[in-house]
């Protein structure tokens, strides 16, 4: 059985991004109807933000933990887990001010960590420990800021180049952004981009299928 994990970041609850997880997920349960799907929605519902108590639980091996910090490594536990879990993982990713959501940059946060996600080599550096699947960014831009393509950056463009290098960082090195440009330029523009993006889905979906 095929499992699907959505992480949906905007704190808003009619985004644009919402509307493309959710047109993602439907499209692949047509592909896969015994397919298990895990919805996470980290926008209306963050991690918390990390202070000294939290750094210590999730980076390091305390000998005793505080209720709250059992909390978070728990709370972390099971993010990772999901994405263990997952054969696809689809991002809702609104572009803020040019990068990632609050939520989305906290989340990441949780779930890097040392020993669970990462390891680290004396000689050859960090290396991930998840095993690689493929990571769809749906990333939603007011303007118009290029399709998330490594050989053609956009300058302004922050938010696809620190995502693969993120995930890459911990195992998963196949992502793959699907742009929707232009969602406050009008309505033109507006649904010149997700008519680009709900295409890219459709393309993802027979690539996932075949």
């Amino acid at each position: 059985m095929s499992t699907l994990l959505i992480l949906d970041t905007s704190p808003r609850g009619d985004a644009v991004s919402r509307q493309l997880t959710d047109q993602f997920m439907q499209a692949w349960n047509q592909q896969n109807p015994d397919g298990r799907v895990i919805h996470r929605d980290i926008g209306t519902t963050p991690p918390a933000h990390l202070d000294d108590e939290l750094i210590e639980a999730l980076r390091k091996q305390p000998e005793t933990l505080t209720p709250r910090q059992k909390a978070a490594r728990a709370a972390s536990d099971a993010m990772i887990q999901e994405m263990q879990e997952a054969d696809v993982i689809v991002v809702g990713a609104p572009m803020h001010n040019f990068t990632v959501t609050g939520a989305l940059r906290t989340w990441i946060d949780h779930i890097a960590r040392p020993g669970a996600t990462f390891g680290y080599d004396p000689e050859t550096g960090p290396y991930g420990l998840l095993d690689d699947k493929p990571v769809y960014v749906i990333s939603t831009r007011g303007g118009k800021y290029g399709y998330g393509d490594p050989d053609d950056p956009h300058p302004a463009d922050f938010q696809s180049g620190y995502l693969r290098h993120v995930f890459g960082f911990i195992g998963l090195k196949d992502v793959r952004i699907i742009a929707a440009n232009g969602m406050d330029m009008g309505p033109d523009p507006r649904a010149e981009g997700l008519a680009e993006a709900g295409t890219a889905i459709k393309e993802a979906i027979s690539k996932l299928a075949a």
